[in-house]
């Protein structure tokens, strides 16, 4: 059987039988694809040996291979296909929580018109907590309150106690107040605990991976596996 002639940087020897065969870069010359397999499949036939053709065996292996890469390839097809179906998914699901509060991770507490919006308060150590303080803080980073949370056993979910009042027993304005925690055990030393808010979904913007990012109001942008609760 005779060998087919070499493939350079840019395009196959017209002599070959290979000569829509192209490569833009060296990564590009060193794979084949689906059709360049089946043009050197098809091109090693027809230069073969009529005096001495292929053997069944042989054959049969390359019939094989060239199965393999198509079903590879269609393989590969599907999971794109799937991946692109579950984004459009997403970003559907992600359209319907305009408007709508959900619950996330986070370090904000929200004050609206209707109130404190809940903030919880997570022990998932081992270690119970003896002293707790919660520091309610403006934009700015000016103290409004300071509040004496207590004691919180391990693995307890908490509500932060707090009537929307600075530490002269005013009303705060509406708006988007930080919290920082301070957690000591017995021995005095540091806790941390996770924290969970409620904020409203304000809009929807693609991420840096396709998907879509969930924009809260006065906070920051949140994935949707990061959302642990909607409410209606």
């Amino acid at each position: 059987m005779t060998t087919p002639g070499m493939i350079n940087n840019t395009k196959a020897n017209t002599t070959n039988g290979l000569e829509d065969i192209e490569y833009k870069t060296r990564e590009e010359h060193a794979t084949l694809n689906r059709d360049d397999f089946m043009k050197l499949f098809v091109t090693q036939l027809q230069y073969q040996d009529p005096m001495n053709p292929m053997e069944s065996a042989e054959m049969a292996s390359q019939v094989a291979q060239f199965n393999m890469v198509d079903l590879m390839y269609k393989n590969n097809t599907a999971l794109q296909n799937m991946a692109k179906a579950e984004t459009m998914a997403t970003s559907v699901t992600a359209i319907g929580l305009l408007g709508h509060k959900v619950e996330y991770a986070g370090s904000k507490v929200f004050v609206t018109e209707d109130g404190v919006q809940p903030f919880h308060i997570t022990n998932d150590q081992d270690a119970q907590v003896t002293k707790c303080k919660a520091s309610i803080y403006t934009s700015k980073g000016a103290l409004v309150r300071k509040l004496d949370v207590g004691p919180i056993d391990s693995g307890q979910d908490i509500t932060l106690d707090w009537d929307g009042k600075d530490s002269s027993g005013n009303d705060i304005p509406p708006g988007a107040y930080k919290v920082v925690i301070e957690a000591e055990d017995a021995s005095g030393n540091e806790v941390e605990l996770k924290t969970r808010t409620l904020g409203m979904v304000s809009g929807i913007e693609t991420g840096e991976d396709g998907l879509p990012k969930i924009k809260i109001l006065g906070d920051k942008s949140i994935s949707f596996k990061e959302i642990t609760k909607v409410e209606s």
